[in-house]
């Protein structure tokens, strides 16, 4: 009876060429699976000797060896190793490339660094890493995967949008669907109204068993990758594309993929030729179909997986239990030994069969003496050591001694190949000196650190990826609110900043008011200025999101940040930077001083030294920061130093006191000639006065005796110094006006202010006269 098949012609053939497709990747997939079966096999002793979850109580063969270990080697060393390359999540280094004065640029690096610390914490990366790299030491290959999820958000709606998603939806247009997690699990699209929201980025630690990939040399010339995936039956309808499914499967097929209870389980098929993802069961359906659903440039959804061993022109890894599963083997065939010997190794022996006295002192209990009749008899043949043979225990110990050394000496060979030092375990000798130790440290780590940088180079790989998902699937919202960091304006940023009104044309505007309208326009103008430039840096910040970030930002891990330092050895290393810089300082600083070493040169050599210690990216940026602003400083003239300045200030105010002086004697001189003129002016109207009496005198005494020849008869003859009143009392005014200006001169110089001058200590050395204000000049009470 034929099957019942409903599709239409067309349908069955587009059917028939995808269940093609179909079985051709499931082709390709068991072929890489082949191809890597040796490894595979050995990775699954591995797991399983790991765990211990096989095993046998036949310990007679050597074939039963591996099944199960006693002194499990393969799980202490794996313990060991994992915690000493990853214990601590990675920290992002973004910086750009170049040190160009660019602040949008410097924003979007603090952006983006940000943005990924927050998933690197919400999203536990430490836990999938330090999965990533018990894989990679167990298995021999450990692969972690980057999902982008997010949440759609309704948002009010108005009647328009309504009707055109309405009108839409009546002219058959399908509606649209995003994904939650690489389109793996589709969700119903956001409808008009909806957007995206909460955009995170998860980290998922994938099974060595559950990935494949397409033939290569190198990791980044893969043309496909292959994830298991497995899904609940009922699921299916909700996950995958049913329409896709419905063409490839007749009725009795859906009836029979309906009713069964089994998980959906196939591959999700990363093909970067054509950049799409496609879903495909285990029977050759195809699920789904996915554009490029991250926009990565190497398209594929993980870094390249860790291997620790792995040979040139070859993906295939190596287990590196393989390397040593032969001595794992011997060091626990030699550990049953022991245990077989141990056990049979018990205080035995035997006796004379009717000596009953003797089989009561051999069950007696500790220090328990039993009385034993005939002594005589039994000191006479020798005693108890005659009568009772014990079981040689001491040949068995020295077998066990042989087997001890002999397991050391198989342990030690395995930390030889595995590069385990004994000071990495915590093991040491006390004869060991602490250089011994040093060198341990320093060479028997070799092998870590460069499983350490491994796991370095993933994170960085990883940070990356993120770097272009985080611009390209986050939208602007999201990143302001996750980093703090402004990306979109605000009304306020949109909105000009108006000049205040200017007054009516004609009006009569007072000078005070006019002034403060000026300054109010220019305190605008400058708010429009900077809104203006905040505005074009927001959309600067916009632009260089949308661009290849890798192109423009150097992204990295800081040093050892995914591995806790131990805090002696940083105290150390510590303090020997501080005493070194402490020394250089020391001596570099005289030259700096004298002028034989520029201060550029000296900052330069100790940032470069300074980098050869761990000192962390804060003490990295202030190191830049101090040769920048060095560079910066070289340009410009010299300062003068301490000592320059104030020598220059005791010559200024030398010069002063010696103005002072100066001024000082002059002002004395003026006031002593003023005195010497004053008192010759003086002198003169008293000889005056003086001469003026002798006169009126002389002129009495003629007149008396002009009386007496008169009276006499006798004509008396004529006056020879006859005195002029008038003029006498004319040159005695001017003589007086002359005085009076001499004495007010005198008296404006005195009363003159002066100037205190001080010394360097700021004691009052003298005073200076100030000059008087010039003529014309505004008084406003204060020295002009």
């Amino acid at each position: 009876m034929a099957k019942a098949d409903k599709r239409t012609p067309d349908q069955q053939k587009q059917g028939e060429t995808l269940r093609k497709e179909g079985s051709k990747w499931l082709a390709r997939v068991e072929a890489a699976g082949k191809l890597e079966k040796q490894w595979m096999d050995d990775a699954e002793k591995a797991v399983k000797a790991y765990t211990g979850e096989t095993k046998s109580d036949d310990l007679s063969t050597s074939a039963t060896l591996g099944n199960t270990y006693d002194f499990n080697i393969l799980f202490a060393n794996v313990e060991t190793i994992v915690p000493a390359i990853i214990n601590s999540p990675p920290a992002p280094d973004i910086r750009r490339r170049f040190a160009d004065e660019d602040p949008a640029a410097k924003d979007v690096a603090e952006l983006i660094e940000r943005a990924i610390r927050k998933q690197v914490d919400d999203s536990k990366l430490q836990v999938e890493l330090e999965g990533e790299a018990q894989d990679g030491f167990l298995a021999g290959r450990g692969i972690i995967r980057l999902r982008f999820k997010s949440d759609i958000v309704k948002d009010e709606t108005s009647n328009a949008e309504l009707a055109k998603a309405s009108d839409e939806q009546d002219d058959g247009k399908p509606a649209e669907e995003t994904t939650d997690d690489y389109g793996s699990a589709a969700q119903p699209g956001a409808a008009p109204g909806e957007r995206l929201a909460n955009e995170c980025i998860e980290f998922e630690a994938v099974s060595w068993r559950d990935y494949r990939h397409g033939p290569a040399k190198r990791w980044k010339d893969r043309p496909w990758d292959a994830f298991r995936f497995v899904v609940q039956r009922e699921d299916e309808g909700s996950v995958f594309d049913a329409g896709l499914i419905s063409i490839q499967t007749d009725d009795q097929e859906k009836k029979a993929r309906g009713e069964g209870d089994s998980d959906l389980c196939g591959w999700e098929i990363w093909d970067k030729g054509s950049r799409k993802v496609i879903f495909i069961d285990d029977n050759g359906v195809v699920l789904k179909k996915v554009d490029d659903p991250l926009g990565l440039t190497d398209f594929f959804p993980i870094p390249a997986p860790v291997q620790p061993i792995e040979l040139t022109g070859r993906l295939m890894p190596v287990n590196p239990f393989s390397i040593y599963s032969r001595l794992a083997d011997e060091l626990d065939l030699t550990t049953k030994r022991i245990g077989v010997i141990t056990r049979h190794m018990k205080v035995k022996g035997w006796y004379s069969g009717d000596a009953g006295d003797i089989a009561n002192m051999l069950a007696a209990d500790d220090t328990e003496f039993v009385p034993i009749g005939n002594a005589d008899i039994w000191a006479a043949n020798g005693g108890l050591s005659g009568a009772v043979a014990f079981w040689p225990v001491e040949k068995f110990i020295l077998v066990l001694r042989e087997l001890y050394s002999a397991r050391e000496q198989t342990k030690q060979a395995i930390y030889e190949i595995t590069g385990i030092s004994d000071i990495v375990r915590g093991a040491s000798q006390a004869s060991e000196t602490a250089t011994a130790q040093n060198i341990k440290t320093q060479w028997g780590s070799l092998r870590i650190q460069k499983m350490q940088r491994m796991m370095e180079r993933c994170a960085r790989d990883i940070f990356v990826m993120m770097a272009e998902i985080i611009p390209a699937k986050f939208s602007h919202e999201t990143l302001q609110q996750m980093t703090g960091v402004q990306i979109i304006p605000t009304q306020q940023d949109l909105t000009p900043v108006q000049p205040p009104p200017a007054p009516p044309p004609g009006a009569q505007v007072p000078p005070e008011q006019q002034q403060q309208l000026q300054q109010a326009t220019q305190v605008a103008q400058q708010a429009e200025q900077q809104r203006q430039a905040k505005l074009a840096k927001l959309e600067s910040i916009q632009q260089l999101l949308t661009q290849r970030l890798a192109m423009v930002y150097r992204i990295d891990v800081e040093s050892d940040s995914t591995v806790k330092a131990d805090l002696t050895r940083q105290k150390a290393e510590t303090a020997e930077f501080m005493q070194a810089a402490g020394a250089y300082w020391a001596a570099v600083g005289p030259l700096i001083q004298q002028g034989e070493m520029s201060k550029e040169v000296a900052i330069e050599i100790f940032a470069a030294n300074s980098r050869l210690f761990n000192l962390g990216k804060s003490v990295e940026d202030v190191l830049e920061k101090m040769v920048t602003d060095a560079k910066a400083q070289a340009g410009q003239p010299p300062q003068p130093s301490a000592e320059q300045q104030k020598a220059q200030a005791d010559a200024k105010a030398r010069e002063a006191d010696q103005a002072a002086k100066v001024a000082d004697a002059k002002s004395r001189q003026d006031a002593a000639a003023q005195d010497m003129q004053f008192k010759r002016e003086q002198h003169d109207m008293t000889m005056a006065e003086k001469r003026l009496d002798l006169q009126s005198k002389r002129q009495a005494a003629r007149i008396d005796q002009n009386q007496v020849l008169l009276a006499n008869g006798i004509v008396p003859p004529p006056d020879p110094e006859q005195i002029d009143g008038q003029a006498v009392l004319k040159e005695m005014a001017a003589q007086r006006d002359m005085f009076g200006q001499a004495l007010a001169a005198l008296i404006q110089v005195l009363s003159q202010p002066k100037q205190i001058v001080r010394d360097a200590q700021g004691r009052a050395v003298t005073a200076i006269p100030m000059q008087p204000p010039q003529s014309g000049a505004q008084a406003n009470g204060y020295n002009q």
